[in-house]
């Protein structure tokens, strides 16, 4: 005969359909399966396919037109002086797409931005130099508006304010892979001062590049003495100012540049913007490429001292 259960019995059980319900419903809801490993690439193919097709438009509209060195009729590298001292100029040449080479003078007003501004995109690399004052023939030069601002290395001052003046510039300019000299006819004539200088860029891995402002120039044997990368500029763009003058400097350098790897030297201005802006994409489809300077130094293209 069945025996009836005690109600006590009978309670617990129901209460424990309560509990055993609530928690049921309470309970998060189980995790979506996982897609199946077919879908899962396709997704991850699409996402890849679109990265790549926005690269492809990104590089066709904007980025850099630059030709393999070995398949370059003529091999160029574009050194604009001055960078700091004023933003319009700066910003159309930054905008060029070519690896165009930039010298910053250590005291310019606007010297910390153009070098955040040129490192901001890192699709486009652009080379940072300093632009180290150094003494002219003619000291008025030091005193103008612009140059008062910066602290010119100066040939009376012994080997270790020389060095401690360079510390101090590159200091300011702490991104430079380089060194060239802004102005400088008399101090870069002094192979002594330039002996005192150049240790100090072997130990911190930069190169030289004389701007030969005077053809007495001992930067470069000073350089090659102390084991530093070096070599000269040939070609200043904007000497002359005029337009068509910067036009012939620019075809003169093209010219060489089939010949030898060949360093040209400019300056902030709209003559040598509409010039490059104008005549770069038509050498680049002749076939005459754009480079840093740490290319041409490393494919060989350091020059021997000469006058």
């Amino acid at each position: 005969m069945d025996v009836a259960a005690p109600r006590w019995a009978r309670a617990t059980l129901v209460g424990w359909w309560v509990v055993a319900a609530a928690l049921f419903w309470l309970a998060p809801a189980p995790p979506v399966a996982p897609l199946g490993r077919t879908e899962d690439e396709a997704i991850f193919q699409r996402q890849l396919d679109e990265t790549v097709a926005r690269t492809r438009r990104w590089q066709d509209s904007r980025g850099d037109l630059t030709i393999p060195w070995h398949e370059a009729r003529g091999h160029l590298a574009i050194v604009i002086d001055d960078i700091g001292r004023e933003l319009h100029h700066f910003d159309q040449l930054l905008a060029l797409r070519f690896p165009l080479t930039f010298s910053v003078v250590p005291g310019g007003v606007y010297a910390v931005g153009a070098q955040l501004r040129l490192r901001a995109d890192r699709r486009r690399p652009r080379e940072i130099l300093l632009h180290l004052p150094c003494e002219p023939v003619d000291p008025a030069a030091m005193q103008t508006e612009l140059e008062a601002r910066e602290q010119f290395l100066r040939l009376g001052a012994s080997a270790d304010e020389l060095r401690a003046a360079l510390r101090a510039a590159l200091e300011r300019v702490p991104v430079a892979v380089g060194v060239n000299n802004h102005m400088g006819s008399r101090l870069t004539a002094d192979r002594a001062a330039m002996d005192a200088l150049m240790p100090e860029l072997r130990q911190r891995g930069l190169f030289f590049l004389d701007s030969r402002t005077t053809p007495h120039s001992q930067a470069l044997a000073a350089a090659a003495a102390a084991g530093v990368p070096a070599l000269g500029r040939d070609v200043f763009l904007d000497h002359d100012p005029r337009p068509d003058a910067i036009l012939a400097q620019l075809h003169a350098a093209a010219v060489r540049a089939r010949e030898a790897p060949t360093v040209v030297i400019a300056h902030p201005s709209q003559e040598v913007v509409e010039a490059l802006r104008v005549e770069l994409p038509r050498l680049w489809a002749d076939g005459i490429g754009v480079y840093p300077l740490r290319e041409i130094l490393a494919r060989g293209g350091g020059d021997k001292v000469r006058d």
